[in-house]
């Protein structure tokens, strides 16, 4: 058994699946560089712990080697949600080699898995002014103010995460059934398809029409400000520093960042009445719990059923 994992270069496409090991095949199967790497390193921390040496050691493992492994993990401090993720990518080997007619069970069927808390997020969220004062900041007569506009309106207006806006294309700009939408990429590697608010509409023809690259379609929406027409795409410590930036700039308190905006645009979307399953598609979240963790509503305090009885 390859226990290292190691992606392989096959010799030839038509011997792909004749000489590359399944379970380098299995790890192959996901987009997402960190999926690649945690699911790894789990793969690595398993096979160590329970010493399995070759593939019919492999398929000897049940449940308990499972169990052994998860109580090991939960003494060396690790979180409920490291334990999760990391029997998830077990489950996700095995789910492959059982397919594959490799291995005939999936040992972490069964396996109860650690109770993870809800909690809130710890970004705080900022007012409408405040977000008002922040998407007014920049200035509308220079094309690094109406880039800095654009980067603003899209974390605001979508909620999306930071190294989301960087990862945007113009062509995952565009029409869909009469809505304008912004095609992103999210964790995992994912997709996700949001309609947007006319302001980030009128917010990203004027800075394309001033950019002159709303025809590339394969070009950054995002672009640095640079000499010599370079088409480089911002990075997201470089997206980051913009925020903070024009967070200073309008006095907005300390320990308000990039991630503040996503916070805000999902308690303010909850507060004017959207319905949380509508958020959680909107900002990619795969549970409807995580969304919860960033609902910062006074509402939920309003609504106390303290406030319901009489003594």
């Amino acid at each position: 058994m390859n226990t290292d994992l190691t992606i392989q270069q096959p010799i030839s496409k038509s011997r792909f699946l004749a000489t590359v090991p399944q379970e380098t095949v299995w790890l192959s199967n996901f987009i997402s560089p960190h999926t690649k790497k945690t699911y790894l390193q789990a793969v690595r921390d398993f096979i160590g712990f329970n010493e399995i040496e070759s593939a019919e050691k492999l398929k000897e493992v049940d449940q308990a080697h499972v169990i052994a492994w998860r109580d090991s993990l939960i003494e060396q401090g690790a979180s409920e949600r490291t334990v999760n993720a990391r029997i998830s990518a077990i489950s996700s080997l095995f789910k492959h080699l059982c397919e594959k007619q490799i291995a005939k069970r999936n040992p972490t069927i069964g396996v109860r898995r650690p109770k993870v808390e809800t909690k809130e997020v710890k970004s705080p969220i900022i007012t409408p002014n405040q977000v008002r004062q922040i998407l007014n900041a920049t200035s509308p007569d220079t094309l690094k103010g109406l880039r800095d506009s654009a980067i603003l309106h899209i974390l605001f207006y979508t909620g999306c995460r930071i190294s989301e806006v960087g990862k945007l294309k113009v062509k995952d700009y565009y029409e869909d059934g009469g809505y304008c939408v912004l095609h992103f990429t999210i964790k995992g590697g994912k997709k996700n398809k949001i309609a947007i608010h006319q302001e980030l509409q009128i917010v990203l023809r004027r800075y394309l029409s001033a950019s002159g690259h709303g025809s590339e379609s394969d070009s950054p929406l995002i672009l640095a400000v640079k000499r010599a027409g370079l088409r480089r795409h911002l990075k997201k410590n470089q997206l980051a520093n913009i925020f903070n930036k024009y967070a200073q700039q309008v006095g907005l308190p300390r320990g308000v960042y990039p991630h503040s905006a996503r916070a805000t645009f999902i308690t303010q979307a909850l507060e004017n009445g959207a319905k949380i399953e509508a958020v959680r598609r909107s900002v990619g979240h795969s549970k409807i719990n995580t969304t919860q963790m960033y609902d910062k509503r006074l509402v939920r305090h309003r609504e106390s059923a303290s406030f319901a009885v009489r003594w």
